[in-house]
């Protein structure tokens, strides 16, 4: 194999994402040591060889999945959108991932000729799984905007399941927060008399 090629090969090896090469048919040229990971995760036999297998209609099956149109791989092979990236769920085992595909256009040497194209896949898993965390907090929160029942006299809350919560344990529960106690100056005046003079001094600066 020519150095060039050889050089190549260490360059994907060293990504953590999943890589792999295809020419302007989709067949796979090349694939890198994390794209042989991820087909392990996904239960791929660790003997299957995709050097030579037609990355297209893998990629239209997803995209259908996903309820998109895999022809824009096509673009990128033609050049005529010599980038894309999608986001795809994945299910196995009861157990729910996400990753993203990006393709890039390879041209040759003259910048105009379509060689094929560089696939990258990469898990976001982590990622999605706080976006999605954040999404349910703001959601929480959300439910604070709206009219809240609140006891005239105990000042508890009473919340969806008809539960009266004191306003601690209710803004805890939708918005994750922590309270720490204090007294404010017109408590102490009214409960401790004896030392409200002491709010009267002026703050040492």
């Amino acid at each position: 194999m020519p150095n060039s090629d050889n050089n190549l090969v260490e360059i994907i090896n060293s990504f953590k994402q999943g890589v792999a090469v295809i020419n302007r048919e989709g067949f796979i040229l090349l694939v890198n040591r994390a794209w042989h990971q991820h087909s392990l995760d996904k239960g791929i036999p660790s003997s299957f060889v995709w050097t030579g297998v037609n990355l297209l209609p893998v990629y239209y099956a997803l995209a259908e999945a996903e309820g998109l149109s895999g022809e824009e791989l096509d673009l990128v092979l033609t050049g005529s959108q010599p980038y894309l990236r999608r986001e795809f769920q994945y299910s196995r085992r009861l157990e729910m991932k996400w990753y993203t595909i990006e393709a890039s256009t390879i041209y040759k040497m003259d910048g105009q000729t379509v060689k094929g194209a560089l696939i990258c896949i990469a898990d976001i898993t982590r990622n999605k799984m706080l976006e999605l965390n954040h999404l349910k907090t703001l959601a929480q929160i959300c439910t604070l905007h709206g009219l809240l029942p609140i006891c005239a006299v105990c000042k508890k809350i009473r919340d969806e399941h008809n539960i009266w919560s004191s306003i601690e344990s209710f803004l805890e529960k939708h918005t994750h927060v922590e309270f720490t106690h204090d007294i404010c100056p017109e408590c102490i005046r009214r409960l401790y008399p004896e030392y409200s003079s002491m709010l009267d001094e002026p703050s040492c600066s």
